[in-house]
């Protein structure tokens, strides 16, 4: 798929939440963690927070399930009275699923508890887990008791799970300065300054909504290569730079290989297909000097999570089968100067 013409503007789809906030309000709601939410959204970072307090026994309403598998982060706020609430045990499992399976950042805060008693499930949360234990053998309906031990063995994995994370302990500390570090990291771990500095490109929005438009309806179970062709000069590359800095947050991996054309006559292509792959498998260093081993590489690892990968300048389809391989398994995005180079391979 190439982008040649223009298409009518339109409504863009929902977008994400970058934080996911799990607390017990009846610990914090009015103090702690209404000063976070504020600070948060005054750092102009889109925070999901559930006004409703709910009480013990009741299922996890389906929007909260849906905030949190459409954040980017979350912050679980562990206080006193937290693991009393179902809802939020189950918002802790969910969470620390959305972590396994995804780069969903976790950021505990121990609010004046000490993480040795959630890990231990000693003390308070020790007692709550007992007072579930204790209603679900109490319970009548063999499937609900089922249900319910499955799920207490859940939440107690997760209590151990969630105090082995490097998180922020605010005992003995000034709520404000926690706060400031807790918006600071997670700013910086979802590399939110970088958007930041994305300036509007005048011209190109047309441009902008059909890549955008693009990658939202992207399948999961394959995908294509979206071509930026034109003369050169015309800001090809500006425009798949911003959209890689818009977008690659979205995907479980990414990777920005600039200028292969002209890369391509000073190195070999070998080492474009080591940044690729140190890029997509998170690794600073690649041990590989088979160009086809490391094509092979490239395609298994696509294959594993929804990636992202902006090819800039590429000269010819050849270059696409050595850094990618044939079986496309990612959104990868190409520019170019000639369409006639690539148009049989698309």
């Amino acid at each position: 798929m190439a982008i040649p013409t223009e298409l009518p503007e339109d409504q863009e789809a929902a977008g994400t939440y970058d934080v996911f906030l799990s607390f017990r309000g009846k610990d914090t709601r009015l103090g702690f963690m209404d000063h976070l939410y504020q600070a948060l959204v005054n750092e102009n970072i889109s925070t999901f927070l559930d006004e409703e307090e709910v009480e013990t026994g009741e299922e996890l309403k389906p929007e909260l399930a849906i905030a949190i598998k459409s954040s980017r982060a979350s912050i679980i706020v562990l206080s006193k009275n937290y693991a009393s609430s179902t809802w939020c045990l189950d918002e802790l499992v969910m969470i620390l699923e959305q972590r396994r399976v995804s780069d969903h950042i976790v950021l505990p805060i121990f609010y004046n508890i000490e993480p040795t008693h959630i890990r231990k499930q000693k003390s308070i949360f020790g007692e709550a887990l007992f007072e579930h234990k204790q209603r679900i053998e109490y319970e009548k309906d063999a499937k609900k008791k089922t249900q319910g031990a499955h799920k207490l063995e859940m939440w107690t994995k997760g209590l151990t799970e969630i105090a082995d994370l490097k998180g922020k302990d605010t005992s003995g500390r000034r709520e404000t300065v926690v706060i400031e570090e807790v918006v600071k990291e997670i700013s910086t771990r979802l590399e939110l300054h970088l958007q930041r500095r994305i300036p509007h490109l005048i011209g190109m929005d047309n441009s902008i909504y059909i890549i955008s438009s693009w990658l939202k309806r992207g399948s999961s179970e394959a995908a294509e290569i979206l071509t930026i062709w034109g003369m050169v000069g015309i800001g090809k590359t500006t425009l798949a730079e911003y959209t890689f800095t818009s977008h690659h947050h979205e995907f479980e991996r990414s990777s920005f290989v600039e200028g292969i054309g002209r890369r391509c006559a000073q190195q070999t292509l070998l080492d474009l297909q080591k940044q690729l792959l140190g890029d997509i498998l998170k690794k600073r260093k690649i041990e590989e000097n088979n160009s086809d081993l490391c094509t092979s590489r490239v395609e298994k690892a696509l294959s594993r999570k929804k990636t992202l990968l902006v090819l800039d300048d590429v000269d010819n389809f050849e270059q696409l089968d050595v850094l990618i391989g044939t079986k496309v398994a990612a959104a990868a995005l190409a520019t170019c100067d000639n369409l006639d180079s690539l148009i049989d391979h698309h």
